[in-house]
C-alpha cells in the first residue's frame, strides 16, 4: 500500500515537473516571439533627426516609397482624413512590417481602418501600436476589441481569426477565457449560416 501511494506521489510530482517545464518553455517562446515583433517594429522606427538635417531628412523620406506613405498617413490623420490614411496603408499592406510609424499614429490608423470595416488590418495596426509602446495588455485588448466589432458587424470569420490570434500569441492572457467563449459563439453563428 505504501509503495502504491509512493508511486502515485512520484508520478504526480513528475507530471507537475514536466508540465512546469513545458509551460516555461512555451512562455519563453512567446516572449521571444513578441520581443522579435517589437524589435522589428522598433528597427523600422525613424531615429530622431537633428534640426539642421530636417530638410535633408524630408527629401530622403520622399525618395523611399514607404517613408512617403508613412508621411502621407501622418498628414492624413493630422488633417482628420482617416479614409485617406486607410487607403494609403491598404495600398502597401503587404509591406506593413517595414512601415515606420509611431505608436499614436498606429493607433489612429487602426481606428481609421476599423471605421472602414478593414477588421484584420485594423487589428494588426492597433496591436502593433500598443506592442511598440510596450503595453502588451493593451495589445491584447485591441485584438479582443476588434474581434467584437467584427462580430457585431456580421463578420464571424474575422472575429474567429482574431480570437485565434489572441490565443496563439497570448495563451495565458487575461482575455483567454473570454476569447474561447466567443470562439464557440462565433462558430455557432457560422454553422447556423
Amino acid at each position: 500500500m505504501a509503495l502504491l501511494v509512493l508511486a502515485i506521489v512520484a508520478g504526480g510530482a513528475a507530471w507537475i515537473f514536466i508540465a512546469l517545464r513545458k509551460y516555461k518553455a512555451h512562455k519563453a517562446f512567446e516572449q521571444e516571439r513578441e520581443a522579435s515583433f517589437v524589435a522589428q517594429m522598433r528597427k523600422n522606427k525613424p531615429a530622431p533627426a537633428a534640426a539642421p538635417a530636417l530638410a535633408a531628412t524630408s527629401q530622403a523620406r520622399h525618395a523611399d516609397p514607404l517613408a512617403a506613405v508613412a508621411e502621407s498617413i501622418r498628414q492624413a490623420l493630422s488633417a482628420g482624413r482617416g479614409v485617406d490614411a486607410a487607403k494609403a496603408f491598404l495600398a502597401i499592406v503587404e509591406q506593413r512590417t517595414r512601415l515606420s510609424l509611431e505608436p499614436p499614429v498606429w493607433e489612429g490608423l487602426g481606428r481609421a481602418l476599423l471605421a472602414q470595416g478593414a477588421y484584420l488590418e485594423a487589428a494588426w495596426t492597433l496591436h502593433a501600436g500598443a506592442a511598440l509602446a510596450g503595453d502588451l495588455v493593451a495589445a491584447q485588448k485591441r485584438l479582443v476589441e476588434v474581434a467584437a466589432r467584427a462580430s457585431d458587424a456580421g463578420q464571424p470569420q474575422h472575429a474567429l481569426k482574431l480570437y485565434g490570434t489572441l490565443l496563439a500569441k497570448y495563451p495565458q492572457s487575461q482575455y483567454a477565457d473570454f476569447a474561447r467563449a466567443n470562439i464557440k459563439a462565433e462558430e455557432k453563428k457560422l454553422s447556423m449560416g
